[in-house]
């Protein structure tokens, strides 16, 4: 019984993972990079490198960046025309600067920072989690005149997989260990027999155009101004992925070292960068680890289902397609992390010092889901509570590495709108 309920959580992190390969692949294509390769090398490089950190003691499932790649094909190459080699290019510095920086700075980093940041950055993703299902199955959509609306209960995508998020919830709150599986599981069957997904005549996918994306990258600017233009891309990252790896650590392995993961996931971000591939994050569906007795048996069996994957895009394609099984999974997991966070919540004794704890975590809290970017939300919030304390009369008491995490913000926020 042990070993299934290790086997469906590393299946239910892995199948809810599968989708990002697509996504990446399909958004590296119109930056100009060849489709089939770059699902081929994300795949690959995902499943080496949940494998290496689950060697590690890391126990997460990796997957590229939906919100990385975004910026780098939508921002750096479409709109600003960097090529897609010079983009893996900004990719491989901004990992290793950030390799760097935590290899010499990381204790330092962790000293200085207020306790109350690593449970904020719990319960931010929590929520962020829980938005980005609700946002994928249609259930919370844009308005034209406020945030977002509730989607149309006709649609059968918002339908189906607002059914799976009621029975998953459902079933975690009777305390279901399988919950999220169960969830995926049902959705995913139901859907399939109501003849919402398919599966393709050719289901099988040979790997193939590896030549064309492996040591492509490439360091040069076509002009001066795309030269100021790379080096902005390299630091933005640099702190854009410093901020997701130590965030989403300190969130999914709270036992463990975080200067050491971060570490591993630069270095794989500088490998990705000579294979071809957006830089590695641990994927949000990680917090279904929860559901196993064993969490690195757990993370063997998505290791599994990943090589599996690599040979299976059509069927992954469509999957994506029609998404209402990875969305219990999403929301499911959102809650757990919750719940693992509200138990304990440290705050400080002092009035002046609890009030900017809690209106930091509020804006990181608020921020995350609304912009989907990490840096951004943990910028804000870092900026905030040295803000908020000095207006408390509390300066003193800010840590240097407060203080310098916010110049670097403020220079991140600045450079980035003129550019």
């Amino acid at each position: 019984m042990k070993f299934s309920r290790d086997i469906f959580a590393g299946a239910t992190m892995a199948m809810s993972s599968l989708a990002a390969f697509s996504a990446t692949a399909f958004m590296w294509q119109l930056a100009g990079m060849d489709f089939a390769a770059s699902f081929t090398v994300s795949v690959l490089l995902s499943l080496a490198g949940t494998l290496w950190l689950a060697h590690g003691g890391y126990d997460l499932v990796l997957t590229p960046s939906l919100t990385v790649t975004g910026y780098l094909v939508f921002i750096a190459a479409v709109s600003h025309g960097l090529g897609w080699q010079t983009v893996l290019g900004s990719c491989a510095l901004a990992s290793l600067l950030g390799l760097a920086l935590w290899h010499f700075a990381g204790s330092a980093l962790r000293r200085g920072w207020p306790q109350i940041f690593s449970r904020g950055i719990q319960l931010a993703l929590a929520v962020f989690i829980i938005s980005l299902g609700l946002k994928l199955g249609r259930i919370v959509i844009t308005s034209p005149w406020q945030v977002t609306m509730l989607g149309d209960a006709a649609d059968p995508l918002m339908f189906w997989s607002m059914a799976g998020i009621v029975l998953t919830v459902a079933l975690i709150a009777a305390g279901w260990r399988s919950a999220l599986f169960a969830g995926m599981a049902v959705t995913g069957l139901v859907t399939f027999g109501e003849g919402f997904w398919v599966i393709p005549a050719a289901p099988f996918f040979l790997p193939e155009g590896l030549d064309k994306v492996l040591g492509q990258l490439d360091f040069a600017a076509a002009s001066s101004q795309d030269t100021v233009f790379f080096w902005i891309t390299v630091l933005s990252l640099t702190v854009m992925l410093s901020v997701i790896h130590g965030s989403t650590l300190q969130a999914f392995c709270r036992e463990k070292e975080t200067a050491e993961g971060v570490k591993k996931l630069f270095a794989l971000g500088v490998l990705g960068a000579l294979c071809g591939s957006s830089p590695l994050v641990a994927s949000p569906a990680s917090e279904a680890k929860v559901e196993a007795e064993n969490s690195r048996r757990a993370v063997l069996a998505a290791g599994v289902v990943f090589a599996l994957a690599i040979f299976c895009e059509p069927v992954i394609a469509a999957i994506a397609d029609f998404p209402a099984m990875v969305v219990p999974v999403l929301v499911g997991s959102g809650f757990w992390l919750l719940l693992e966070t509200v138990k304990s919540c440290p705050l400080s004794q002092a009035e002046a010092d609890r009030r900017a704890e809690i209106l930091s975590v509020c804006v990181m809290v608020l921020l995350l889901p609304l912009t989907g970017n990490f840096a951004t939300a943990l910028g804000s919030a870092v900026i905030g509570y040295a803000l908020f304390m000095t207006m408390a009369g509390k300066a003193r008491q800010v840590t240097k590495i407060v203080w310098l995490i916010s110049g670097i913000f403020a220079l991140y926020y600045s450079y980035g709108s003129m550019f």
